[in-house]
């Protein structure tokens, strides 16, 4: 889904409106999961990755099903290094794993000279944003101090327009990550975007959630008969949202 025309005065505040209506892409999505998009777009491109270690608890289960993302990037990437706050997994990925690429600190207090030191395609911060106390206030101050050295950013948020979370609401149930702060609409991670100063120029959707029995079957099917595999945006966990660091 290209983001433009109109819906960018709204998004700079150029405009306003009550009820703004947003019409979604049409188009179905090929199911791709959130790291294979993200390697995909940064492939041999050199790579700022924000928020890189995960759980600690967790990343040995992520390495072993291949989807610890900091791994992926870094084996496909021309080069890569990785920014997170957590003290402890830094240190484990470093000293345990062996990534000697992961530095730790705060982006909004501490000085990174592995970034500002030389130029870099892009800036990566995957399904960390929904995480933050003022997501707006720590992109603007990312692009402040090291929008001279990256070019563009990849940022991934959980979707809430996905039916799976229509169903638990159907049940009077909220399903979430007990650390996050926010849901997000393609619009709202949009906006968050533009009002840190960034320019959003496409956003796409990943990770397909759990399907019904039904489903299953049809895909089958399709698959049986050699149709094309595809699915609305409201089947995928993930918004993925790219774009320039520079402002508009």
């Amino acid at each position: 889904m290209k983001i433009q025309g109109e819906l960018l005065k709204y998004l700079y505040d150029e405009a306003f409106r009550t009820s703004l209506g947003i019409d979604i892409d049409r188009k179905r999505y090929r199911a791709v999961s959130r790291e294979a998009a993200i390697t995909g777009m940064t492939e041999n491109h050199k790579v700022i990755h924000i928020g890189c270690t995960d759980h600690k608890e967790i990343i040995n289960e992520k390495i072993k099903n291949n989807t610890w993302l900091h791994k992926l990037i870094t084996e496909n990437a021309e080069k890569c290094a990785g920014i997170d706050i957590d003290a402890d997994s830094v240190r484990y990925v470093r000293e345990d794993l062996g990534y000697d690429n992961v530095y730790h600190g705060n982006i909004l207090t501490d000085d990174f000279p592995v970034i500002s030191g030389e130029n870099w395609d892009y800036a990566v911060f995957g399904e960390i944003v929904e995480h933050l106390d003022d997501p707006v206030e720590f992109l603007k101050v990312f692009g402040r101090r090291y929008g001279g050295n990256v070019g563009r950013f990849i940022i991934t948020v959980p979707n809430i327009y996905n039916s799976l979370q229509y169903r638990n609401m159907m049940k009077y149930r909220e399903v979430i990550n007990s650390d996050h702060r926010f849901w997000f609409t393609p619009y709202t991670i949009m906006k968050v975007v533009a009002r840190a100063g960034y320019r959003p120029e496409e956003l796409t959707f990943a990770n397909l959630q759990r399907l019904s029995f039904a489903e299953l079957v049809k895909r089958k099917i399709k698959k049986y008969t050699g149709m094309e595999i595809s699915y609305p945006f409201y089947y995928f966990n993930s918004l993925i949202i790219t774009g320039a660091i520079r402002t508009h």
